[in-house]
């Protein structure tokens, strides 16, 4: 856990189901909920174009998220180890 001053901070995720109308057959989403809020949305990437399928995106970011560009990840937990990463290091 990441340190602020003497204090540790404890960083509860949420993961919950939700369809995303992003305009393609990517629509099988999560809502990352960080501490009671909400930090991302993630996306599995099923249309036949993408590189990676079955892959989730980081669609959105709110937060510590906003504005972050990072690679697809190949499941949820490597997508939920690097939330915890990211926003504990900000």
């Amino acid at each position: 856990m990441a340190r602020r001053g003497n204090v540790e901070t404890l960083l509860v995720l949420k993961l919950q189901p939700v369809a995303v109308d992003t305009g393609s057959l990517d629509r099988d989403g999560m809502l990352i909920i960080a501490n009671g809020l909400l930090v991302g949305v993630l996306v599995r990437l099923d249309a036949p174009e993408h590189a990676h399928p079955g892959y989730w995106f980081l669609e959105a970011g709110f937060g510590p998220l906003q504005g972050v560009r990072v690679d697809a990840f190949p499941t949820l937990d490597h997508a939920t180890r690097w939330v915890r990463r990211h926003h504990l290091n900000r």
